[in-house]
């Protein structure tokens, strides 16, 4: 019965990814499979059409209602705009929405897993086995999620046109799976040369997959550095 436990829940988790998946992402330009370049394009144009729109109604506006019109009745009518643009579409489209909070957890954890086997390598009387144990569980259980929810916020696809996206999906990906095997060898007892070096592996992977997110979300060179 445990045996058969397993392949019974995902054949039945496959469907339910299925159906709830959305078509795409729950970013537009991630949605669209859009490169580097098509992405900072639409961004510019979004933001020269709603410049041009906002212009057009003030000189479509009669003179005595442009003195009445108060900008904070503008803003705000902006601002519910972007509200109902934004309401969810699907169960898949919120899962996606979750991801960029669901991304910080694994991050710390895991990270804080990597300090603190640091401080036992310094101070081995000090003990921490059952701390990092508890950092790299939680740690890995949080990167699953975070990438079967990136899955469904970057859509369901196996090729992107962004280089950036198929970074970010592949390595959050082999973080997922590299975490559980951190896991799997925290909780053996012998030798940690294993583990340190996957610990390791695990905290530069992470820094990566952080700046790649920051490429997708603020654009090119976000840093500023090149």
């Amino acid at each position: 019965m445990s045996k058969t436990l397993p392949s019974r829940a995902v054949a039945m988790l496959l469907p339910l990814m299925l159906l709830f998946a959305p078509p795409s992402s729950a970013d537009e330009k991630h949605r669209r499979d859009m490169t580097a370049a098509e992405a900072v394009q639409m961004t510019e144009n979004m933001s020269g059409h709603g410049a041009e729109h906002e212009a057009g109604n003030m000189d479509a506006a009669p003179l005595g209602q442009m003195g009445a019109a108060s900008p904070d009745l503008a803003a705000d009518a902006s601002v519910q705009k972007a509200i109902a643009a934004n309401r969810v579409r699907s169960a898949g489209d919120f899962l996606g929405r979750v991801h960029p909070f669901a991304v910080h957890f694994p991050i710390a954890l895991l990270l804080l897993a990597a300090l603190a086997e640091i401080f036992m390598i310094l101070r081995p009387a000090a003990g921490g086995q059952i701390i990092v144990r508890f950092l790299v569980a939680g740690g890995a259980v949080g990167a699953v999620a975070a990438a079967l929810l990136g899955w469904f916020a970057g859509g369901w696809r196996l090729a992107d046109r962004s280089e950036a996206l198929a970074l970010h999906r592949w390595n959050g990906t082999a973080i997922a799976a590299v975490s559980l095997a951190a896991a799997w060898l925290a909780f053996r007892p012998g030798s940690r040369t294993a583990f340190r070096a996957i610990l390791t592996i695990l905290a530069v992977a992470l820094l990566v997959q952080g700046y790649l997110g920051g490429e997708m979300v603020f654009g090119p060179n976000h840093l500023g550095l090149l």
